[in-house]
């Protein structure tokens, strides 16, 4: 029963997640269409009716995605919960599966702690290139995480390039958490 019940949330999680790609670019293409309509000259009152037609339209479009995601509710939670309660039931039964799905587990989690780590870090590195933040707290930051070289951050420049290292790391290791997260939902499923 639980198996069904793991295919139909995930449906239901993946028309959330296709929905919610949806209304962010129809909620892009509302401000848009609100930055015109504030553009157009009032004297221009052709170009003023096409503009709120326009955002009248966008707003419509709007609305219905919401409705549409009300309607879905809270699928991913409702999925994730499913696939939880699987994992419990596969990791204490004898099957092989389990074994592989506690070390993904494990692996899960140590990126659940690295990754806002790493994030944290290049946030107080981007925060320190701006002037909105001092190149100490970011070489706390990086410190916390093992990062730091040998004689320390040089200047901006140094700054920059450990910003980048954190981006690109920070990349890998969602990328990682992605392919653990589908390998998990794949053992689960099968």
């Amino acid at each position: 029963m639980i198996d069904e019940d793991l295919r139909t949330a995930r449906q239901r999680a993946r028309r959330w997640e296709g929905l919610s790609e949806r209304h962010t670019a129809v909620a892009a293409l509302v401000r848009q269409a609100r930055r015109e309509l504030d553009a157009v000259g009032v004297w221009d009152q052709e170009q003023v009716a096409v503009a709120e037609t326009r955002l009248g339209a966008y707003l419509a479009m709007l609305a219905a995605v919401e409705r549409d995601l009300a309607e879905v509710g809270p699928a991913w939670e409702l999925y994730e919960e499913l696939l939880a309660r699987e994992e419990r039931r596969v990791a204490a039964s004898a099957d092989p599966r389990g074994a592989e799905l506690l070390e993904i587990g494990r692996l899960l989690a140590e990126l659940d702690v690295e990754l806002p780590a790493r994030e944290r870090a290049r946030a107080a590195g981007l925060e320190a290139l701006y002037g909105r933040g001092t190149v100490g707290e970011f070489v706390r930051q990086v410190e916390a995480l093992g990062m730091m070289a040998e004689g320390g951050v040089q200047g901006m420049g140094g700054v920059r390039e450990v910003v980048q290292q954190l981006e690109e790391r920070c990349r890998e290791l969602g990328r990682l958490r992605d392919r653990l997260r589908a390998r998990r939902e794949e053992v689960l499923l099968s």
